[in-house]
């Protein structure tokens, strides 16, 4: 199942990278890691002077214990607002997964509702390369499935843009998935802090 979703989100963004022309195509691609996980994402903007729709995904492989992967497609529209270095935006998340506990395998499937928000310093007057980001995506009962009961992620990051194509960042994320699947209650909660790089094309 792990070699299958990888495969299906590999042909997910590349058919969305293939619907777009190449002048009119933005990719951002973001890798983090710490002392025993790592996580990779990908984020397309098909034609963001038209609009601001994003399609992406991405993945966590932890040995924290309990060990645990996720991964993820996602699509948000995010936007300016108020002024130009300020964005918010809404998405939909899906994620699969799982999560190895002591006496069982749990598996993740959740449907959360994200909420994101940014500010970019080099928009602003002062125009210095800084920026930061935030998300917390939420998926109640009602959208949790298999042994997944909950879930619950939120990220914030600050970046330092060395040019406009790259930057490294450090933030926090905060992850807890509450599981009940073969009559056990069992959570998974996760904090780590992150230092990572950013390409943009």
């Amino acid at each position: 199942m792990k070699y299958l979703t990888t495969i299906a989100l590999a042909v997910f963004l590349l058919g969305a990278a293939l619907q777009s022309p190449a002048d009119a195509l933005e990719t951002d691609l973001v890798l983090n890691f710490g002392d025993k996980f790592v996580e990779g994402q990908v984020a397309i903007r098909p034609n963001p002077a038209e609009t601001p729709i994003r399609f992406g995904g991405g993945f966590i492989i932890s040995e924290k214990g309990p060990d645990y992967w996720l991964g993820n497609i996602n699509f948000a529209l995010q936007d300016e607002v108020f002024v130009p270095a300020l964005s918010l935006g809404l998405g939909l998340k899906g994620v699969f997964g799982s999560t190895d506990f002591v006496a069982r395998k749990q598996d993740t499937y959740a449907l959360p509702i994200e909420f994101l928000a940014g500010y970019d310093f080099r928009k602003s007057s002062v125009n210095i390369p800084i920026s930061f980001f935030g998300s917390l995506a939420y998926a109640p009962s009602v959208l949790s499935f298999s042994d997944t009961k909950d879930y619950l992620e939120f990220y914030t990051t600050g970046s330092f843009h060395i040019n406009y194509y790259a930057a490294i960042y450090v933030g926090f994320r905060k992850l807890e998935i509450e599981y009940d699947g073969g009559g056990r209650k069992d959570k998974l909660s996760d904090d780590a802090w992150l230092f990572g790089v950013k390409f943009s094309f």
